[in-house]
């Protein structure tokens, strides 16, 4: 009997195996330089399910993909000559964000990673023009400048957002994720085409079917320890799907997938498609 319910369990994990999507964290960060069209367009060479990326708003309105309010200078780093320095993305107009090389910067840790000098810290525009013809999802999450610090309302984030999306009539596979709900909300009343999923949720447990109904979500993304298989279960039953916090390791993965997470946000989506036995390339 123990046997059987080894081989039941193995069998119910090999199942669980063929459901989560992979979803490229900021393109596949342990791969290639994070946020960068390069990361994207090898993500999608790949054959991920999902891409995920960050929106700032720059001081002349534009909205670019980083993940930090703050440019990071452990990956964007001043092009050869310019005199730029990293500060805060909201003070900084567009020249001076294409000043900066985000590129040539090393990643410790990710013996798989490349390197690829020059690229410049993308709009949203050229984000979307870059990987609009692969139909794949897209979940891109608001990063609101610090409380005090705001020079962008949440309204005029998302006029900017929904204005490029419709551009790029991207509108149904669009994804707007936040952990600043004033965002996602504004969202829901401006442009309901446009699916959310709310960061953050742990916040709220156990009552997260409520928050999403609240909110209007589609998706929460969730950790580990944030829910139980059954209690998953249900908010799936529900309609709601359920994403996995970043996870780079085999360890990680498994319990996702034991957890029957919809989605796994991976630095290494290289490493979980081949941990989940998925044809790697298109």
């Amino acid at each position: 009997m123990r046997v059987w319910r080894y081989l039941l369990l193995f069998a119910s994990i090999l199942t669980a195996a063929d459901k989560p999507i992979v979803i490229a964290h900021r393109g596949g960060a342990a791969l290639w330089p994070e946020n960068t069209i390069a990361a994207f367009h090898h993500a999608v060479t790949l054959g991920v399910d999902m891409l995920e990326f960050d929106m700032n708003v720059t001081a002349d309105n534009r909205i670019v993909i980083h993940h930090d309010s703050t440019v990071n200078s452990e990956v964007c780093r001043p092009s050869a000559g310019s005199q730029v320095k990293p500060g805060p993305i909201h003070l900084l107009t567009l020249n001076d964000i294409l000043r900066f090389d985000c590129g040539s910067s090393e990643r410790p840790n990710s013996p798989n990673y490349k390197t690829s000098p020059a690229q410049k810290m993308p709009t949203l525009d050229l984000f979307l023009s870059a990987v609009k013809a692969s139909n794949l999802p897209l979940l891109g999450e608001t990063k609101m400048p610090p409380a005090g610090t705001e020079s962008v309302t949440p309204e005029k984030f998302v006029e900017l957002i929904d204005t490029i999306v419709r551009k790029h009539n991207v509108e149904d596979r669009f994804i707007l994720q936040s952990s600043d709900y004033r965002t996602t909300d504004a969202m829901k009343k401006r442009n309901p085409k446009i699916k959310i999923c709310l960061l953050n949720a742990r916040r709220f447990k156990p009552g997260y079917l409520e928050l999403a109904r609240r909110h209007g979500a589609t998706h929460l993304m969730l950790r580990a320890d944030d829910a139980t298989a059954d209690e998953i279960r249900q908010l799936q039953s529900a309609g709601i799907k359920i994403l996995s916090g970043t996870a780079n390791a085999v360890d990680q993965w498994k319990k996702y997938v034991e957890l029957g997470m919809d989605g796994i946000l991976t630095d290494d989506p290289l490493g979980l498609m081949q941990f989940l036995g998925r044809r790697i390339g298109k």
